[in-house]
């Protein structure tokens, strides 16, 4: 008796098998070079001997924080979802968001995709500025909020799938999601320090741009309009062009800018290095001095003292007079 035959099997019947790493870095090249550039930054961060959890080093290599930005360093609302605090903070966002990124990237295409992600980023950090002047200020970085964009993406696309509002909420998915944010943005309000308004802030960014790329195209230029009106408000609030330092903010100001100048920070347990950056530093104060700080003209003053160039001590004389004239209390010690 011959053996029977093995059964046919069709083709459809055998599972597709994962994709490599490599074939789905083939069919999302942009997702996956976002990511290697994250990486990247963070290497270049460490090789500079330096913890990549320091808030200067935050600082140094491009993270988000309220008075440098509004003293004119603009360019950190883009650099600040590169840079993450730490090397756990950046896998466990490169691992959260590449399954979102890559199906959105082929939705959208990677032209369309990479505006989305950098726009997210970029009304996240917009978002956090503001959200730093109700909540209180704080240094923050990392990819989160482009990647909260993309969820908002997903959220427009499976809007425009579904046939009303009502229908979209009743979505097991789209609950499943809600229900997840829900519970990431109480973790960060009562556990870990996540920024949530930069969260909420690319959420919204996402799902706008998203809505408006998919939009009829009677009706897209006009939301095109809309959002880009809306995405310069929030610009222009969070940059604030017209801030003039006062108080604490000129007190922190004055920190910050010594910090640079001398490689030194103090605090309660001694002092500590901090990056020495010059230059940054009597930008820092000369934007100060400008706009009526006299601490900061005294210490820039105090700074140019230390240099060797001819004109130092008339330039420095200057600066004391300046730093009498807003505040009497300096003139003892002009001379």
């Amino acid at each position: 008796m011959s053996d029977p035959e093995p059964p046919k099997v069709r083709v459809a019947d055998v599972a597709d098998e994962e994709p490599t790493i490599f074939e789905k870095a083939r069919a999302a090249p942009i997702t996956f070079g976002l990511a290697a550039i994250n990486i990247a930054v963070m290497i270049w961060a460490s090789r500079e001997g330096r913890d990549t959890t320091s808030l200067g080093t935050l600082l140094q290599f491009g993270a988000d924080e309220p008075l440098h930005v509004w003293s004119g360093e603009y360019w950190r609302l883009v650099t600040s979802m590169f840079m993450h605090v730490g090397w756990i903070h950046l896998l466990w966002n490169t691992y959260a968001s590449i399954g979102w990124c890559i199906s959105i990237e082929r939705a959208l295409g990677k032209r369309r995709f990479l505006v989305l992600y950098l726009l997210s980023g970029i009304g996240a950090s917009c978002a956090s500025i503001v959200g730093s002047m109700i909540f209180g200020p704080k240094v923050s970085a990392g990819a989160s909020g482009a990647m909260f964009g993309i969820i908002g993406a997903t959220f427009a696309l499976r809007g425009r799938q579904l046939p009303s509002v009502k229908a979209f909420f009743a979505d097991r998915g789209v609950r499943s999601v809600l229900v997840q944010i829900a519970i990431w943005t109480a973790i960060g309000l009562t556990a870990l320090h996540m920024d949530n308004s930069a969260h909420f802030g690319g959420l919204i960014t996402g799902f706008l741009f998203t809505w408006a790329l998919t939009s009829p195209p009677a009706a897209r230029r006009n939301l095109y309009l809309a959002f880009a009106a809306a995405l310069s408000g929030i610009f222009l609030v969070a940059v604030r062009p017209w801030w003039t330092p006062a108080d604490k903010d000129a007190n922190d100001l004055v920190a910050y800018a010594n910090a640079y100048l001398y490689g030194t920070v103090s605090t309660p347990e001694g002092a500590r290095s901090w990056p020495h950056d010059v230059a940054r530093g009597e930008r820092l104060l000369e934007k100060g001095c400008k706009h009526g700080v006299a601490s900061a003209c005294e210490a820039l003053a105090e700074h140019i003292e230390r240099m060797s160039a001819p004109d130092a001590a008339e330039r420095s004389k200057a600066l004391k007079r300046r730093a009498g004239e807003l505040d009497p209390g300096l003139d003892q010690q002009i001379h």
